[in-house]
């Protein structure tokens, strides 16, 4: 069984749980992209987990895979790791060699970069992943191996300065003593690290062979693809199911099962376009109901209305199969609740989905109302069942199916994994 579970929106859909719930039935879980902007909770008999490297199966699969396509701050995956008890004892941990690794000068390379975006800047995290998916491409980026070996860190830390010299005026790193300080750092965490690191893609699909299931988790979402999103209000790296081929190295004929992960409304951190955005005190209501800031940043997320014409987009470009809609309990307790069902300028329908400022401009957009259900009640004998849902709230789920044309397999209410309802068949 090959998995694949993926955002269908702006990041912040809930993967993280799903992954969780689903990662017991797993031998294998592999995160292909992204870095530690990604932010994914899991809350495990009544802890919570805050996961922005390790994949959100860690808590449960035996083996645990960081992918070639991720971008990793060695210091910080070290202390994440250490925030997980019994983490390496209990499960195999492998970092792909091949991944790029973020430094300290790539954090301040980012922000750097964002004040000099001027009223073109995308809010970004600040976490160094886009100048270090930058080098990744330029060809002058570190690597995981590379923190093995002292003289090669040094190497490409002193070549990154000179290339980047001229945003680097002013800052601590202008200091030959600094970018060594960072040299020494980094060296320290390959040491630590070392141990932990092979070929992924070799160990992924020794795996499959030997009949093992594998699920393959990625991070932010569709609309945030560096291709297929909203550029530039975007990520750095692909984000669509297809990238696990890149980022992990594993053949996408062989997935079984692609599950995009919805919120029941939406939500997204920073700038870009954002058609069915609530404003004033509906999306003060629905941000404070569904505890609305980023797991990364803390920043307040922005919220509105679930948008159809966006995930028909998104479930065409990742073949989707089934769907797992999260925070269905919050949305029910809104004093009302909206889908948008379709675009149009000048009243004349779109066949596509606007993707930039300018084409978010002057957009109408058409929507279906459904009364609100309330608060969800508390499970049935410990477990979650479809028919205990509200007659409203069920309602909501079969028109969302209807119109996607893709089973809702999962549902998501609350942090707790029994606060969960499957309806899907294996």
């Amino acid at each position: 069984m090959i998995y694949v579970v993926l955002g269908l929106q702006f990041g912040d859909e809930g993967k993280g749980k799903i992954t969780d719930f689903l990662s017991d039935r797993f031998d294998v879980v592999v995160r292909f992209n992204g870095g530690g902007n990604a932010g994914h909770t899991v809350v495990d008999e009544g802890k919570t987990y805050k996961f922005h490297l390790l994949p959100s199966g860690s808590l449960r699969a035996s083996t645990v895979v960081l992918g070639n396509g991720m971008v990793i701050d060695p210091v910080a995956l070290i202390e994440e790791m250490k925030g997980v008890e019994n983490l390496t004892t209990r499960t195999r941990v492998v970092i792909s060699k091949m991944a790029h690794v973020v430094t300290p000068i790539h954090k301040t390379l980012d922000s750097r970069e964002e004040q000099l975006r001027g009223r073109l800047s995308i809010g970004t995290t600040a976490q160094g992943i886009g100048p270090t998916y930058e080098d990744k491409y330029a060809r002058t980026g570190i690597r995981m191996m590379d923190l093995l070996d002292r003289d090669i860190i040094r190497d490409k830390i002193e070549t990154i300065y000179r290339m980047k010299e001229k945003l680097l005026e002013d800052t601590a790193y202008s200091d030959a003593n600094a970018r060594e300080k960072v040299v020494d750092e980094l060296f320290d965490a390959g040491n630590k690290l070392g141990k932990f690191l092979q070929y992924s893609e070799d160990l992924i699909y020794e795996e499959y062979r030997k009949g093992h299931n594998i699920i393959f988790e990625g991070a932010q979402g569709t609309m945030l693809d560096i291709d297929f999103g909203m550029y530039p209000y975007v990520t750095s790296s692909n984000a669509l199911s297809g990238a696990l081929s890149l980022g992990a190295g594993f053949p996408f004929r062989k997935v079984n099962t692609v599950m995009g992960v919805v919120k029941a409304y939406v939500s997204r951190v920073g700038a870009g376009p954002f058609p069915t955005e609530l404003t004033g005190t509906a999306a003060d209501h629905l941000r404070d109901l569904g505890h609305e800031y980023g797991t990364t940043t803390g920043r307040p997320r922005r919220v509105g209305w679930l948008d159809l014409p966006m995930l028909k987009y998104a479930i065409k470009l990742n073949d989707v199969d089934t769907i797992a809609l999260t925070k269905l309990d919050t949305l029910g307790q809104m004093d009302e609740v909206k889908v948008c069902t379709g675009y149009s300028r000048d009243g004349k329908p779109l066949e596509h989905i606007p993707r930039t400022v300018s084409e978010t401009a002057g957009l109408e957009l058409q929507f279906k109302s459904f009364k609100p259900w309330g608060k969800i009640g508390p499970d049935r004998d410990g477990k979650m069942v479809y028919e205990d849902l509200p007659a409203k709230a069920r309602d909501y789920v079969e028109y969302i199916e209807k119109e996607l044309g893709v089973t809702v397999g999962l549902i998501s209410m609350g942090e707790s994994r029994k606060s969960t309802i499957e309806r899907m068949k294996h």
